[in-house]
């Protein structure tokens, strides 16, 4: 069996899944290529095709397993498998795989790799077929909201959680892989998943995508910066009764009352930090995301890029989660032409894209690589430029 796994667009919904909020994002073109068949072993056999680099993970004691770097997300995955899925006996799979996705970018590397594995041992295993998921996981949305609990280490209702791969953050990743449609915005909303909208994307415009060369990892320090950025909301979720999302709270009571309580509140962080994370989740969540959906579906695409700067801006003031080469990438994006152009994903490095005419991409995108290289001749042989389009996920049987 060969599965391709897509990388996605965050296009907005800067740290909102995790809040309770809502996402616009679609799957690309580039993703991983991944090969897979049943083995006779009780373990997990992993080859890198890129790095000719391999790794074996046991389903009797995955915890043991050691390897390259990479080996941390299969690992995490067959870890969170082989204790939640007990009802019958799992069977060995070998897992081949190589990216066109450029690492730590902010694409959604290490979550296509988490979906990868993940769908590979339902292959061969019949997952979808065990007790334990028919009880806990009706669809795919609530596959990838499942997904998404294996990397931050959640439970997922009574699929007991583990201690994941270090970073607080939600399904929006995850949803985007499993859930986008070819030629489409997927509109979501999380804490639930639940899919709003699919939004046709205009048939005049393409995506290029300039990944920075500084590197967006979710291990180390970055780890730690958006662990931090995430923790905000926790605290001010954790001092209100009834276990409520952000989202929730704010419709339920107000934006006033709740930056209120967080004055008169001491959580921990500095007052001025925790109004601003509400403010940003406000702005992105209750008026960005709902007018440039309405104005793509208006097919008004002349009018977004306003909004999308709001986006970028609320990132770098209220989140701080923006780099230098980020900012300088989405200004001079938009200088040169774009429809739209912002930084997507965690933060902290990785990508920005632009939306732009498709007749102009091929020049634009040698402008836009030109003016940053001037720039930044160190980060030269780091960077990269592409044109990529929509996809989705798909998976071929012999």
């Amino acid at each position: 069996m060969s599965i391709f796994i897509p990388g996605r667009i965050e296009f907005l919904g800067k740290h909102t899944d995790y809040c309770g909020g809502r996402s616009l994002v679609c799957a690309i073109d580039r993703g991983f290529e991944v090969q897979v068949e049943p083995i006779r072993s009780r373990s997990v056999e992993l080859f890198n095709r890129d790095t000719r680099s391999g790794a074996s993970i046991s389903l009797d004691d995955p915890s043991a397993a050691t390897g390259p770097k990479w080996i941390l997300y299969p690992r995490t995955v067959v870890e969170r498998v082989a204790g939640n899925f007990v009802s019958r006996e799992l069977q060995g799979v070998r897992i081949s795989f190589r990216s066109t996705l450029p690492g730590a970018s902010g694409l959604s590397s290490s979550s296509a790799l988490v979906t990868a594995v993940f769908l590979a041992l339902d292959e061969v295993n019949g997952l979808r077929g065990f007790d334990e998921f028919k009880s806990n996981i009706p669809d795919d949305l609530a596959l990838a909201e499942y997904l998404g609990c294996i990397e931050n280490g959640e439970s997922h209702k009574g699929l007991a959680g583990s201690k994941g791969v270090g970073t607080f953050g939600g399904s929006q990743d995850h949803t985007a892989i499993l859930c986008s449609r070819k030629g489409h915005f997927g509109l979501f909303s999380f804490r639930p998943v639940r899919r709003e909208a699919d939004i046709r994307l205009p048939e005049d415009h393409c995506f290029v995508i300039a990944s920075s060369g500084v590197k967006a990892a979710k291990t180390g320090g970055a780890r730690e910066k958006f662990n931090r950025v995430s923790r905000m909301v926790s605290v001010i979720t954790d001092a209100w009764p009834g276990g409520r999302s952000l989202a929730e709270l704010i419709v339920d009571e107000g934006i006033d009352a709740v930056e209120k309580h967080v004055s008169d509140s001491d959580l921990g962080f500095e007052t001025r930090e925790l109004i601003d994370r509400v403010r940003q989740f406000y702005c992105e969540n209750f008026t960005v995301i709902g007018q440039v959906s309405d104005l793509l579906s208006a097919g008004q695409i002349d009018r977004i890029g306003g909004l999308i700067d709001i986006s970028q801006r609320n990132a770098e003031r209220y989140l701080g989660n923006q780099t230098e080469e980020t900012i300088v990438l989405q200004r001079t994006a938009r200088e040169l032409g774009a429809a739209a152009a912002s930084a997507f994903g965690a933060g902290f490095g990785g990508s920005v894209y632009a939306l732009v005419r498709r007749e102009a991409a091929e020049e634009f995108t040698g402008h836009w690589r030109k003016k940053f290289h001037s720039r930044y001749p160190g980060l030269g042989r780091y960077s990269s430029f592409f044109r990529t389009e929509s996809s989705q996920i798909d998976l071929h049987r012999p």
